[in-house]
């Protein structure tokens, strides 16, 4: 089975009857990150269309400074996503530095919250690498999926020393920093993922439906040396082993 482990699919906005068409067909387990609570929600719905899709709850860096209600407030979200993502914190895309405060008081909470329920979380770390890190190792807890880590090779072995997994995305044919962190990754901490239709459009401009998560899986295969199909059943291993979700053929 294909597995997405990290995707936006409130992104296909139109499209979106094509992209759950697609993630059918081909059966593609999806994690579709959530934003905020509002493509959370959205997500959850797409999930009702498909077996194959999982809606995880997370406040992206990017809204933080957005959140207006009491932290309390997200508890239950926290509680009834299986994995919570996308949460983290982003000093590089996001230029305004008045933001960061929020930004910390956001991930912080949900991360120690999603912690004391032993959680799966997915972060995003773009320019707070070594922060996150730091943070990570204070609880010493592992159970994290760094999403499409674009950081410091030095700061990159000091998560896989903490025992963290790792998504390979869509530059993968693209980013010699990408070929040097697959290259770095232990086998049995990989995951892969498309990011959603705009990420690919970021990377070469083209738009990314589903089907993506195929060409990445191939690009993984050739770079890792190893058979696609090999490489399919380590995925689908890995995933299990880290989130406990499985979807029968």
């Amino acid at each position: 089975m294909y597995i997405d482990a990290h995707t936006h699919l409130d992104f296909f906005n139109n499209n979106i009857e094509y992209a759950i068409n697609e993630i059918n067909n081909l059966k593609i387990l999806t994690i579709a990150n959530g934003m905020d609570m509002e493509s959370y929600l959205k997500n959850k719905e797409y999930s009702k269309r498909s077996q194959y899709i999982k809606a995880t709850f997370g406040i992206h860096p990017w809204k933080a400074a957005e959140y207006k209600g009491k932290l309390e407030d997200l508890i239950p979200y926290i509680e009834e996503s299986k994995i919570i993502g996308e949460i983290g914190l982003d000093f590089f895309w996001v230029e305004d530095n008045g933001t960061y405060e929020a930004q910390r008081r956001i991930f912080n909470f949900i991360l120690e919250e999603s912690i004391k329920r032993d959680k799966v979380i997915c972060i995003h770390t773009k320019g707070a690498e070594e922060e996150i890190y730091n943070i990570l190792k204070h609880y010493s807890y592992s159970k994290i999926i760094i999403h499409w880590y674009s950081g410091d090779i030095k700061t990159l072995d000091k998560y896989i020393e903490l025992g963290c997994y790792f998504t390979i995305s869509v530059d993968i044919d693209y980013s010699k920093l990408t070929e040097e962190i697959l290259a770095r990754i232990p086998i049995d901490r990989l995951l892969v993922e498309t990011d959603g239709p705009r990420a690919l459009e970021w990377v070469n401009g083209d738009y990314g439906y589903p089907r993506v998560i195929i060409n990445v899986i191939k690009s993984v295969s050739k770079r890792k040396a190893i058979s696609t199909e090999r490489l399919l059943k380590v995925l689908e291993d890995n995933f299990f082993k880290l989130t406990g979700i499985k979807i029968q053929d």
